[in-house]
């Protein structure tokens, strides 16, 4: 391939020799040259057999217009060598058997070689469109970022004056007097804290993509994970019951606690987002071997098998919630970039669509040596 790529930066292809009759012409063209310089050539120097020189003008065809012009140059570069060069000479008959057999073997091998070039030569310009795309994809990828960050940024100081004064109505006693208005600014405040959570989202996904995450490992405990997640999540989940299950004597983790409470977070926010007002949210943690496991299990909409398989994908939102269910798809991507920063995992699992989805967190638990380490330096 890196022959052929050379051969093109050479002798860049103009637009007019794509192929069709122009490419038979210049076939033919070359065909007349080799034969010109073998002819001026075999004067001075024993050539010997010339169907190898011949290739030469096969194989540019074969790269330069494809498979047909190829061809007609292995035809007619086969019929130059009998009548110009294999005696009788200015004849089509052969004599000798054994150029006719380097004949025939001319033949088999520009065949075959021109089928090559030419395979060769459509999956070079595959490799190059794929690359090319991917560049464009980068590009885009790139833009919408900058286009994101810039704009969630314009957006989050506006956004936090209004919700710091929404806040500041909603407990106003006078304001609570009133039921109406009461019920009013709750919904205002409400979306005021979602519209917040879908720009840190978005925030989030391109310091993601742009920086990466840098984790600044402490030692945390698992429940105080799990409150603050609970807590940033509790108007979500208000309308749940919610049953927590933390297991006993959990030990110590070493993570970033800021990145696993918001990974945490953004699974809750997707449990109560996703399941019927009233049902069942049950947050576990427990100790498996040499790891923690954090589990969200939900009795809301489920995961169908097209949803499961790209679950965690970037903008990614189930067909079936588009118009019902507002977000932005970033959620569990999040998640994961988060998870994996402190490493560990995320896996969903889901009987189905409708039958509810548990989530689960593993990060590993030090060893006692690495556990000491971390204690000592502290």
């Amino acid at each position: 391939m890196q022959v052929v790529r050379s051969l093109k930066t050479w002798w860049p292809r103009p637009p007019f020799w794509s192929g069709g009759a122009s490419g038979f012409a210049f076939s033919l063209v070359l065909v007349a040259i080799t034969t010109i310089a073998i002819g001026a050539a075999i004067r001075v120097v024993d050539l010997g057999h010339v169907g190898a020189i011949y290739l030469i003008p096969v194989l540019i065809a074969a790269m330069r217009w494809g498979l047909a012009p190829a061809l007609l140059a292995a035809t007619t570069s086969v019929g130059a060598s009998a009548f110009f060069f294999y005696p009788p000479i200015y004849s089509f008959a052969v004599q000798d058997w054994e150029q006719l057999v380097d004949l025939i073997l001319f033949t088999i091998v520009a065949l075959v070689t021109s089928q090559l070039v030419v395979s060769l030569r459509r999956s070079n310009e595959l490799a190059d469109r794929a690359v090319q795309e991917a560049r464009l994809r980068a590009e885009a990828d790139h833009f919408r970022d900058a286009l994101i960050g810039s704009v969630s940024h314009e957006l989050r100081t506006p956004l936090a004056s209004i919700l710091g004064a929404t806040t500041v109505i909603c407990s106003s006693p006078s304001v609570r007097a009133e039921p109406r208005i009461a019920a009013l600014a709750d919904v205002v405040r409400d979306e005021a804290e979602r519209l917040n959570n879908d720009i840190q989202n978005l925030l989030d996904a391109s310091r993601i993509s742009s920086e990466g995450v840098r984790p600044q490992l402490e030692w945390a405990e698992p429940a105080d994970i799990v409150n603050s997640a609970l807590g940033r999540t509790r108007i979500r989940l208000a309308g749940h019951q919610v049953e927590v299950r933390l297991s006993e004597e959990l030990p110590l983790i070493h993570v970033d606690a800021v990145l696993i409470e918001q990974a945490f977070g953004q699974i809750l926010d997707n449990a109560g987002k996703y399941s019927a007002p009233g049902s069942r949210i049950i947050l576990d943690a427990r100790c498996d071997h040499d790891l923690i496991i954090f589990s969200v299990k939900d009795e809301g909409v489920g995961l169908a098998p097209d949803e499961h398989a790209r679950l965690g994908e970037r903008f990614f939102r189930g067909s079936r919630h588009v118009a019902t269910t507002s977000g932005s798809g970033l959620g569990l991507w999040i998640a994961h970039a988060f998870v994996r920063a402190n490493g560990g995992s995320i896996e969903a699992t889901s009987p189905g669509a409708g039958l509810g989805t548990t989530v689960y967190i593993r990060i590993p638990i030090p060893t006692k040596r690495s556990e000491q380490t971390g204690l000592s330096d502290d």
